[in-house]
């Protein structure tokens, strides 16, 4: 059960289905076009209403916030305020997240003035201390329940509604509600450095610099990781080929470890994406082409386009689980929860998950899901927790204690360092060459993130040694190339 507030019972209430969002109501007159709708409660009082031009089918915005003031009364100002930040949202875009987020965080603030018989609207104050805003601000202080970064938060999403109703409710002068200093921020990243201008507020507080990246870890994306070792990558194999693990779960770290693929992209493959798992679309080295990304119903990192390299074996043993008994069952569950929770909605059988828990649920809900933009939580992919905790009290004491599944991304690419190794030695690729053929399978925007890789792989104290032949072929298309000793 999802936590709940019981302060914000009966004042923040979620609209299930917001029917006609964006149209245009009229009282006094009767624009052409429009349709005669009556006022909910109340007997005579008509409306006309105006779509908006273009919208289709696409009229509504699923698990709305709406705001109540003490006295019963919607607060008009901050719903307005609510529904202007999906205004301008493309469809697909229209998840009300965030905004049930900022209304949680304004109606916190509308609480504080009320419990202090202070009134929001009320800038009066000769010295800041004696304004709401600026009270807030020290309340939260005060309080001590919330870190700096989190303060900054709240006291940011009250400040950007004051703005909204300045110039569209009342009007305020906003140098009373916060103090505004233009700045100019120069800001380091892997392209370079960037000129940004911004404001600084007067209402935030000092949050610590981003932490140093530990010894043995690379920092990608906000996230530390490292590789596991091939002693811990040989600890893991053996654990997950123990009977205690199901067919799925073993695929799904299998599926991460052999391509790079992230947990949004291993838990939306659909069954349309086997098909192209034939023998003539094999490349040279024994595996087939995925494409992930925009209009393919695989999701990945910041909707970027990727092709996968899914070897041959494990291609094959997807495609098996597929067309399991097991996994027919699951797919007609999944049909029949279809039904009850979202009567009429259709998804076609290419359109599939391939994998599904055993109650007929898929493990991550893709943005391209009919259901994506209508449900309240969907799913993100916790399974992947629920294997890292059982492969920490199953798998030998050789097994780090505090991996995560994302880990399995940086082990690919450390496999696939170790196999290009001797390509460069022997001179079949130049220096250089490894790294862009790394950047290149791991979707590195930026080569710097290649290079920090590779300065971590340099810097592993266990060296390996190679058992199979090279036959020029990366994967040899199956499972028994991975590197799982250490040199003598």
């Amino acid at each position: 059960m999802s936590y709940t507030n019981p302060r914000h019972e009966g004042r923040l209430i979620l609209i299930p289905n917001l029917q006609d969002a964006f149209a245009i109501l009229h009282v006094s007159e009767t624009p052409r076009g429009s349709i005669e709708s009556a006022l909910e409660g109340a007997e005579s009082n008509l409306l006309y209403k105006c779509d908006e031009v273009g919208s289709g089918n696409d009229r509504a915005l699923f698990n709305f916030p709406f705001l109540f003031s003490a006295n019963g009364n919607p607060w008009h100002e901050a719903n307005d305020y609510l529904l202007s930040l999906m205004r301008d949202r493309a469809p697909a875009s229209r998840r009300t997240d965030d905004v049930r987020r900022r209304a949680s965080k304004l109606l916190d603030y509308l609480l504080f003035c009320e419990d202090n018989n202070l009134d929001w609207l009320d800038f009066s104050g000769a010295r800041p201390s004696l304004r709401p805003t600026y009270k807030y601000f020290y309340h939260l202080i005060k309080e001590g329940r919330r870190s700096n970064q989190v303060i900054n938060q709240y006291t940011a999403a009250v400040y950007h509604f004051y703005k909204y109703v300045s110039e569209h409710w009342h009007y305020l002068d906003l140098k009373r509600v916060d103090t505004i200093k233009q700045v100019r921020l120069i800001v380091q990243s892997p392209k370079g450095a960037k000129i940004i201008d911004a404001e600084k507020r007067s209402q935030t507080r000092r949050t610590p610099p981003s932490s140093s990246v530990p010894l043995g870890f690379v920092r990608e994306d906000g996230e530390d990781l490292r590789p596991l070792s091939n002693l811990e990558l040989g600890a893991l194999l053996e654990a997950i080929n123990e009977k205690k693990w199901s067919t799925i779960e073993r695929l799904i770290l299998l599926t991460s470890l052999m391509t790079g693929a992230r947990k949004q992209s291993v838990l939306t493959i659909r069954l349309k994406h086997l098909k192209g798992f034939t023998e003539d679309k094999l490349v040279p080295e024994c595996a087939y082409k995925l494409h992930a990304g925009p209009r393919t119903g695989i999701d990945t990192k910041f909707d970027k386009t990727q092709v996968l390299y899914v070897p041959k074996q494990l291609a094959e043993e997807l495609v098996t689980l597929a067309r399991s008994p097991m996994m027919r069952r699951r797919r007609e569950k999944f049909r029949a929860q279809l039904e009850v929770s979202h009567p009429g909605l259709l998804i076609e059988e290419d359109d599939m998950y391939l994998f599904l828990s055993d109650q007929g649920n898929c493990y991550y809900m893709a943005s391209n899901d009919p259901r994506y933009a209508i449900v309240r939580s969907p799913q993100t992919g916790q399974v992947t927790e629920t294997i890292k905790r059982k492969l920490q009290s199953t798998a030998s004491s050789q097994f780090p204690k505090d991996f995560t599944y994302h880990w399995l991304r940086a082990t690919f690419a450390y496999q696939l360092y170790q196999r290009l190794q001797p390509l460069v030695q022997e001179g079949v690729l130049k220096l250089g060459e490894d790294i862009d053929f790394i950047q290149k399978r791991m979707h590195h925007e930026s080569r710097e993130t290649t290079e920090n890789y590779l300065k971590l792989f340099n810097m592993t104290h266990e060296k390996v040694i190679a058992q199979e032949v090279w036959e020029k072929k990366l994967f040899n298309g199956n499972y028994e190339v991975m590197k799982l000793t250490v040199q003598e």
